[in-house]
């Protein structure tokens, strides 16, 4: 929801800039790209396995990240892959689990370095210390990216947030993977739920939503307590688990009411916990895209 409100005010914005003389717009263009131009994005190209299977430790979680910076990728030296064990509500500390380096990357179709970053379980078992029966299946992983340029410099999850979540760069630079358990069907998807974060902002961290199973391996998000919208009562987001995977599919029945012209179809794609319940999407508002969303069954 800020995002709309960010559109309208960039949309007065533009309006007055256009009032300025072209040397003033010259010389702000300038300056955003000589502060751009210092730094490096792991763009999220796609998400390839978002869990890590229980019963079979040398499967992987896995995304394909596309380097970008001022030199076309070329100040990549190295990606680093650290995780984080999360025990219920405890969070372990972070470790090492392997470097990528830059040669790993082949070129793009936009001309930029693309690869895959990936580990098995069991290697992230060894990096942290574990053995079987120290985790279990409603157990978790945090994983951070950090970048290392050729000059020494790291970058990492601390970017701004047109950055990590935005529609383009969409490089969190972070992940969190959960443990894959078989489905019979999404059952175990109902009830309120608790949000984790919402880029949107349409709910605070902590803030109820009712989800309701539908049927086979569908459930709905439903927008009874959504505050921003003139339609709460019809409009939900209906997910579609593969059940081989944990992967979902999001697509809203209607779209969004936001009002002052601003009705917005929902679109999106993530995973949710088999084991646990939980749900973690990137939803798509119209043009507004790369929104995180995450909810956790209390």
């Amino acid at each position: 929801m800020k995002k709309i409100n960010l559109y309208i005010s960039f949309a007065t914005l533009a309006l007055l800039i256009g009032i300025s003389s072209c040397s003033s717009e010259d010389k702000l263009v300038d300056e955003v790209l000589a502060k751009t131009e210092r730094g490096l994005v792991l763009r999220t190209v796609a998400v390839n396995n978002a869990t890590f299977d229980f019963f079979d430790s040398s499967l992987s979680w896995s995304v394909t990240v596309e380097a970008q910076d001022s030199e076309n990728g070329g100040l990549l030296s190295a990606v680093e892959v650290y995780m984080t064990f999360i025990d219920g509500a405890t969070v372990g500390t972070e470790a090492l689990v392997k470097t990528i380096p830059a040669s790993a990357f082949s070129e793009g179709p936009f001309g930029l370095p693309r690869g895959e970053i990936s580990a098995t379980l069991a290697e992230v078992l060894t990096a942290l210390g574990l053995q079987n029966g120290d985790y279990d299946s409603s157990d978790s992983f945090n994983i951070r990216l950090v970048a290392v340029l050729t000059d020494g410099r790291e970058f990492t999850n601390n970017a701004a947030g047109t950055v990590a979540n935005g529609s383009f760069f969409s490089s969190p630079f972070a992940y969190s993977a959960q443990f894959f358990c078989s489905l019979t069907d999404a059952s175990n998807f109902d009830g309120n739920y608790v949000v984790v974060a919402d880029a949107w902002a349409d709910y605070a961290e902590g803030d109820a939503i009712p989800v309701e199973f539908v049927s086979d391996y569908t459930f709905r998000i439903l927008s009874t307590n959504n505050p921003f919208i003139a339609n709460p009562g019809t409009s939900y987001m209906e997910l579609t688990i593969d059940p081989t995977d944990g992967s979902v599919t999001v697509a809203s029945n209607e779209c969004f009411n936001y009002g002052a012209g601003f009705c917005l179809d929902v679109t999106g794609s993530g995973s949710v916990g088999t084991c646990t319940g939980d749900i973690n999407v990137v939803i798509d508002f119209g043009g507004f895209t790369g929104n995180a969303f995450s909810l956790t069954k209390p």
